[in-house]
């Protein structure tokens, strides 16, 4: 909620300035999906951090530009190539290392275990693959700053709303927040150079394609999941990272 409010303060002067509302009805429908998708692709994927490993948690992203491409397909016409399709089945494949557990001594074989914080995570992926392809769509009928004006505006009042339903109107805890108000700011910018570099990617190349890159930060998140919460069955989980990534990587050349 802070980190929309935080892009609606910035905002206002460019809305100030540039005026952007003289645009298609169909820009603000496609606006609206793009901020309720987000909203609640978030709200799951914070709630899976809270039940799923951190070395799970990254790497499962891969399946993001599996869903958008699907997607993009239908709703703007990104057809993916050979070696683009190639690297979606790698992805999917190398997804079952990355549950690999130690057999217990009467447990048969290798498996992947379908838990909650799992399917918030797919949920969460599903959500921001489309609201992805609805940011594409605004952004050709607009521009990437645009879009992120107006992302911000309709994804702020959700959140808040979420926000407040969540704790039956008591919001004396956002007081608990002003001692981390450096790291809170480091988490503000980082956010607003992710959302504007997504989106100027967005611009150039098919949004598949586009957050295939963004795979790479899957071995980050299995290294970080070790070393800052000794998560285990490390070497399953780099490999299956790792083949991940080569899928990505298959993905990013077919653009």
């Amino acid at each position: 909620m802070l980190s929309y409010l935080f892009f609606v303060l910035l905002s206002i002067p460019i809305l100030i300035i540039k005026q952007p509302f003289d645009f298609p009805a169909e820009f603000w429908i496609y606006i609206v999906l793009l901020g309720v998708f987000d909203v609640f692709g978030n709200m799951f994927l914070v709630k899976s951090l809270q039940t799923i490993d951190l070395s799970v948690f990254g790497p499962l992203n891969s399946f993001k530009p599996v869903f958008a491409l699907v997607i993009s397909a239908f709703l703007i016409d990104e057809i993916p190539g050979i070696t683009g399709l190639l690297g979606v089945l790698i992805i999917i494949a190398s997804s079952y290392l990355l549950g690999y557990q130690r057999s217990k001594p009467f447990d048969q074989g290798r498996r992947f275990r379908i838990s909650k914080g799992l399917v918030y995570r797919f949920l969460a992926i599903f959500l921001t693959a489309v609201a992805a392809v609805f940011s594409k769509k605004t952004i050709l009928m607009s521009s990437p700053l645009i879009t992120l004006v107006f992302w911000s505006l309709v994804g702020f009042p959700l959140s808040l709303i979420f926000f407040i339903n969540k704790r039956k109107g008591d919001l004396s805890e956002i007081k608990n927040i002003i001692p981390y108000t450096p790291q809170l700011m480091g988490l503000f910018l980082s956010f607003l150079a992710l959302q504007l570099l997504t989106l100027l990617t967005f611009e150039k190349i098919f949004v598949g394609y586009s957050l295939a890159l963004f795979q790479l930060s899957g071995l980050v998140n299995v290294f970080f999941g070790y070393h800052f919460f000794r998560e285990r069955n490390l070497k399953y989980r780099v490999i299956g990272a790792s083949i991940m990534c080569a899928g990505a990587i298959l993905i990013a050349f077919s653009a």
